[in-house]
């Protein structure tokens, strides 16, 4: 998986963990993560069919505010641990990888 995807992810689930008990719609995530909703409804999709999220439409209401309705997203609670632990893997990872390796007996 191409390294910018992987950081993408993260930056979605992110915005997703920052209000875990709140929907959230493609743009207001847009607006959180700076990412074109080109990239985030294809991810969001992918996560609802992993089962990390749920998602629901706006009341039919919406359309007479001049708009079309939108579709909100909350994430599951299997999808709430699984983007915690994403999420910590993600941080360990970029740690470990930022740490120099040294040849045995050699201190830091």
């Amino acid at each position: 998986m191409p390294e910018g995807f992987a950081v993408t992810n993260q930056r979605v689930l992110a915005a997703l963990i920052a209000h875990p008990l709140r929907a959230h719609h493609g743009a207001e995530i847009r607006i959180e993560t700076g990412l074109p909703l080109r990239v985030i409804y294809p991810m969001l999709a992918r996560l609802e069919a992993l089962h990390w999220l749920d998602s629901d439409w706006e009341p039919t209401s919406s359309r007479a505010r001049g708009r079309p309705r939108r579709r909100y997203y909350r994430l599951s609670t299997w999808g709430l641990a699984m983007a915690r632990g994403s999420l910590a893997s993600a941080r360990s990872a970029r740690t470990v990888s930022g740490r120099r390796l040294r040849p045995a007996g050699e201190s830091a």
